[in-house]
């Protein structure tokens, strides 16, 4: 429609000037003319107003959407601020699950080591496990010899204990017969003695009789009898001590035969290849084994204490 009119006037000026010179043109045309010029001003005025009043909304539209544009901007900015927050948060978190992947990693890769180790210690168990058994059989059996090597030494303990005893007191018998004895002898020495002495003062005035001539023979005898009984009661004394020193002797042999005969294997050959299990199995029986041998000796040495602790003291012969 604005080609039109602009086609319109460029033909106008023509026009204009065709009409000025045709004084005795028609006016009707003119006025035509007249009104359309009209129309088109007030068309223009109105184009103007709407363009103004589009304008003005423009002006508008572009207000709001500035501040629409701030109100974006700092919505971006402040996207961007938490963007870089959440990605700082995102790879620290990447980070540590990633170290934490790796830690998992490792100690995956150490579980299995340790299951392929576990695997090849219960294979080699399982083919050591007969001959572990038959080990275990052989430790029974020696307890069981070592229970009956304990009982035939305690019952030899037992017998020699009873012949201490009767020879303890047949001692004592044969030293109170010799104490009884050597006190009669020296009462008899004493009355000889004096005797002797009342003789020796009397001897210028009486005469000697076979009685009082026999006396220095009787005393020889005496004195030798009295010699006599002290070797014999000294002999007696050796004897008992002797008898006790072979039964402590023969007593502390049979505990280290006990002691030797459980340790004829080495303990760390025997126990290289045992379990944690079997290994305080046999702890435990070689415990009970130490626990009975030290009742044993405890037994042996009470019983000397009671019976004759002079054997337990250091003597200088």
């Amino acid at each position: 429609m604005s080609a039109t009119h602009n086609a319109r006037s460029r033909t106008e000026p023509g026009d204009e000037i065709h009409i000025l010179d045709d004084t005795d043109g028609n006016f009707q045309t003119l006025i035509e003319r007249v009104r359309f010029l009209e129309e088109k001003l007030i068309q223009i005025s109105v184009e103007k107003k709407s363009l103004e009043t589009c304008h003005s909304k423009l002006k508008d539209d572009n207000h709001h959407l500035m501040e629409s544009i701030y109100s974006l901007e700092e919505q971006l900015t402040d996207v961007e601020v938490k963007s870089k927050e959440t990605l700082a948060e995102e790879k620290k978190k990447f980070k540590h699950m990633l170290s934490r992947a790796e830690s998992e990693k490792t100690e995956q890769m150490y579980i299995s080591q340790r299951l392929q180790r576990i695997e090849k210690e219960y294979e080699q168990l399982k083919l050591e496990n007969p001959k572990l058994r038959l080990e275990i059989d052989k430790l029974r059996d020696e307890k069981l010899d070592l229970q009956d090597k304990l009982a035939d030494t305690q019952a030899d303990y037992n017998t020699l204990h009873s012949e201490h005893e009767e020879l303890k007191q047949k001692f004592e018998k044969e030293r109170q017969c010799t104490g009884t004895l050597l006190d009669e002898l020296g009462k008899e020495l004493e009355e000889l003695h004096k005797y002797k002495i009342d003789q020796e003062l009397n001897q210028s005035h009486r005469p000697r009789n076979n009685s009082m001539a026999d006396l220095p023979g009787r005393y020889q005898a005496f004195n030798s009898e009295v010699n006599r009984l002290k070797e014999e009661n000294k002999q007696l004394q050796d004897m008992n001590e002797d008898l006790n020193a072979q039964l402590l002797t023969r007593c502390i042999n049979e505990g280290k035969t006990l002691v030797n005969d459980t340790k004829e294997k080495s303990l760390a050959t025997e126990l290289e290849h045992l379990t944690k299990e079997e290994l305080m199995a046999r702890l435990q029986e070689v415990e009970i084994v130490n626990i009975n041998f030290k009742s044993y000796v405890d037994k042996i040495i009470l019983t000397i204490l009671e019976k004759n602790p002079s054997l337990l003291e250091i003597r200088n012969r």
